[in-house]
């Protein structure tokens, strides 16, 4: 059962990667693009005749179906009385699905709800503030059904003290408890190892454009930057 799962996904990818490579899109967004970018994937848009295209980017780009146009930019649906935001759509997509990609539960601290509704990934430092505020009341967001998966993310960069300390956290026999005392501020004679992911999480976090902590990234996608309390996560999650 699971390898027909697997197949049938790998010749769905396959037929739309091949698909992808006959349309006039492929070869003619691809001469345009600079340096290291190439088209990953192409779908139809909510508008006839507009095409969706994955430059690897987070941001897809909008080609006509012959490939002879093309716009950068916010697609808006209007539904009703009101606006949806389409293209902020599909950056969710691409970044759940770079973030799938890259990480794996052995990346994370986790700290679990017992009556888990909602799972985020938090990109955090422990020395920033408001970071610092996240996990004091950590408990809380847990109490609300949501799970937290901390990743790394030194805002001070890679030679910094916090980024050695949030190593020492990760390649702590107890990361849960290290990370828990870093972010109430002592000082703690943590061992560094090499085989820990906080350089991986950073340059990823850059990736799909963290600029800052804590950045909260629901199971959609959506990235909700900044601190948000308990409550007011638990409403932006429903």
């Amino acid at each position: 059962m699971k390898r027909s799962k697997y197949f049938l996904i790998f010749f769905c990818t396959f037929s739309i990667l091949g698909a992808a490579e006959e349309s006039p899109i492929f070869s003619k967004i691809n001469n345009i693009l600079p340096e290291g970018r190439s088209v990953q994937g192409i779908k139809k848009s909510q508008v006839e005749g507009l095409y969706v295209v994955d430059i690897g980017d987070l941001q897809p780009i909008y080609a006509s179906e012959d490939g002879n146009f093309f716009l950068y930019g916010e697609l808006y649906a209007i539904e009703g009385g009101s606006l949806l935001n389409t293209t902020k759509q599909e950056i969710s997509l691409n970044r759940r699905a770079i973030l799938d990609s890259e990480l794996s539960e052995k990346d994370f601290i986790t700290f679990q709800a017992e009556n888990e509704k909602y799972v985020v990934t938090v990109f955090t430092d422990v020395d920033c503030g408001y970071c610092r505020k996240f996990h004091g009341e950590i408990d809380d967001y847990n109490a609300q059904g949501i799970t937290v998966n901390y990743v790394a993310f030194p805002r001070s960069g890679l030679e910094s003290e916090s980024y050695n300390k949030i190593v020492g956290a990760w390649c702590s026999p107890n990361p849960k408890e290290s990370l828990t005392a870093l972010k109430q501020g002592l000082d703690l004679e943590l061992s560094l190892c090499q085989d820990h992911p906080v350089e991986a999480h950073f340059l990823l976090g850059q990736r799909i454009g963290i600029t800052g902590t804590p950045a909260i990234i629901s199971a959609n996608g959506d990235l909700l930057p900044g601190y948000l309390p308990p409550m007011e996560l638990l409403q932006r999650l429903r």
